[in-house]
């Protein structure tokens, strides 16, 4: 083990991550639906208080957490830090420093665009969901569950977290965690398998939020569809970086392609899958992605302290076979080989990979990095869009290029000359479209995701005088009523320039308040003819 690293708590150098019994599930997700009724998380100043109490947590068990990561998936100390535990530390400040501000509603003048809503107030409140669930992935255990539970948490929910099993030192320091700095009436831990998974997605929750394979994700959304709840996917795919010919320097452009397939053993959802690569440059490229991989990791990543190890024994077999099967032209990388007992697996490069070819029927999930060369970008672009879109989408090229490459392609996110650095900037949207996922979150958007927008408006009783409000209802027949038409167009729904034929109408639209001017003919008119549906009583 690297000198960085101690035992987290040498919890489960004696025992099996513990699982929840199956009979406390139920209780679990009842005692926080209760807690929500309380209206205690209505409190923003409460939820702030609770993030206070999660920082605090978060700082005093740094060390567990990152020894965790090292314990499950060898992640080096600088690694867990800047890819995990400050991502989380990061979304937490964004949290305390903007959520008065993000929580406030947002009004709108609704009496400028609409003269019916003159004198009325309009205004759209982002309210807590109620309960939700949140299952993390075990390629970032720490991140993907902590992140979406931070954003829930500011929203004013409750809080059931399921972390994955496949990373057990990260569960268990979560809990702990957790356990400890938290107020259980906001969030609960519940661990386990398929088993006790199976049994919380029959619970009924106000939002689940999955990360993951597709599989698992219908999964997750059919139990979602049988409460009609929200749902928010974040799943994966194969990311392509397409390297054109007009790319302008192709050392930084191996440098982070390499990166993004390597980092955490290339076990990241937003990882170069593939690379697209013209012919003209690709013999150019192909040394300097070698070198990139010795300039990171030596000529032994085996022996690099920063290099990662696959999860598990049925993994790593998966990627063999996968490798095995390829009828590409496998590239001298490094100086090692696989290790099964060390779960390592070297970085690969394989050329002359066609489209129907092993490596590319399935999000690869490892570091492999196939290589398949075009001719015309055109071609490229018709194999990315022959399948699925991905969650990401990277092109090294000049502006024009890479703009025409982004604007004929769909993904969940798109990053021109770069690769998944752009995961860093959580101020933005981060999701999938399609099969490679459903919502988004990250900073304020994962508030939005985990709220719902309530317009609430409020009108007097006073206004508009009964007669003239009763052109909302009938009668509507005879000579008498046709004005009740009239007005309500002109109140209600005025015509818009973009929706008048002659000069005359649209230049009616450049006088300032006109929507109100139009309709005082009508009012006038209302005012003359219109009688009250129900007549005030004098008792």
């Amino acid at each position: 083990m690297d000198k960085e690293h101690s035992l987290v708590s040498g919890q489960l150098d004696k025992c099996e991550l513990q699982y929840t019994p199956v009979e406390d599930i139920s209780g679990t997700v009842s005692a926080l639906r209760d807690s929500f009724a309380s209206g205690t998380m209505r409190d923003v100043g409460f939820r702030k208080q609770q993030l206070r109490a999660l920082l605090k947590g978060l700082r005093e068990d740094k060390k567990n957490l990152l020894d965790a990561l090292y314990h499950d998936l060898h992640k080096s100390y600088s690694e867990g830090l800047y890819a995990e535990f400050d991502s989380v530390e990061y979304e937490i400040g964004q949290y305390l420093d903007n959520l008065d501000k993000w929580v406030k509603p947002s009004r709108n003048a609704l009496a400028m665009d609409q003269p019916a809503f003159l004198l009325s107030k309009s205004e759209v409140r982002k309210e807590p969901l109620g309960v939700v669930v949140i299952l993390g992935a075990w390629n970032y255990p720490l991140r993907l569950i902590m992140l979406p539970a931070i954003g829930a948490i500011a929203a004013g929910n409750t809080v059931v977290l399921k972390p994955s099993e496949v990373a057990p030192h990260t569960a268990l320091a979560l809990q702990n965690l957790l356990s400890r700095c938290m107020d259980p009436n906001v969030i609960r831990v519940v661990q386990g398998g398929v088993k006790e998974t199976t049994l919380l997605l029959k619970e009924k929750f106000d939002h689940y939020f999955y990360t993951g394979s597709g599989s698992v994700g219908k999964i997750v959304a059919r139990a979602a569809a049988e409460h009609l709840s929200g749902i928010t996917l974040e799943l994966g795919g194969k990311s392509p970086a397409i390297v054109h010919a007009d790319v302008k320097d192709l050392a930084p452009t191996a440098f982070r392609i390499m990166w993004s397939k390597l980092a955490n053993s290339g076990q990241t959802c937003v990882a170069t899958d593939y690379i697209l690569i013209h012919r003209s440059i690709k013999d150019k490229l192909i040394p300097l992605l070698v070198e990139a991989v010795a300039g990171m990791y030596g000529k032994s990543p085996k022996e690099s302290p920063d290099y990662g190890r696959i999860i598990n024994a049925r993994h790593w077999n998966r990627l063999i076979d996968a490798l095995n099967a390829t009828e590409g032209t496998k590239i001298a990388v490094t100086d090692d080989l696989p290790d099964e007992g060390d779960l390592y697996f070297p970085p690969t490069i394989v050329d002359g990979v066609r489209p129907s070819d092993s490596l590319m029927k399935d999000e690869l999930f490892g570091p492999i990095l196939p290589i398949i060369t075009y001719d015309t970008l055109e071609e490229a672009l018709n194999l990315v869009n022959s399948r699925d879109q991905p969650l990401a989408l990277y092109v090294f090229a000049k502006v024009d290029t890479a703009e025409a490459v982004v604007a004929r392609t769909r993904s969940g996110s798109a990053t021109i000359n770069d690769t998944m650095f752009s995961l860093a900037s959580q101020s933005n949207p981060f999701g999938g479209v399609g099969p490679s996922g459903v919502g988004r979150y990250h900073g304020k958007h994962t508030l939005d995701t985990f709220s719902h927008h309530r317009h609430v408006m409020k009108r007097p009783l006073w206004f508009p005088s009964p007669g003239v409000d009763s052109i909302r209802g009938p009668p509507f027949t005879g000579s008498e009523n046709s004005w009740k038409t009239n007005l309500s167009h002109q109140m209600v729904y005025p015509t818009l320039w973009s929706l008048r034929d002659s000069v005359l109408g649209k230049l009616v639209t450049l006088i300032p308040f006109w929507r109100m001017l139009v309709t005082i003919p009508g009012f006038l008119v209302a005012l003359i003819k219109s009688k009250p549906v129900i007549r005030r009583r004098k008792d």
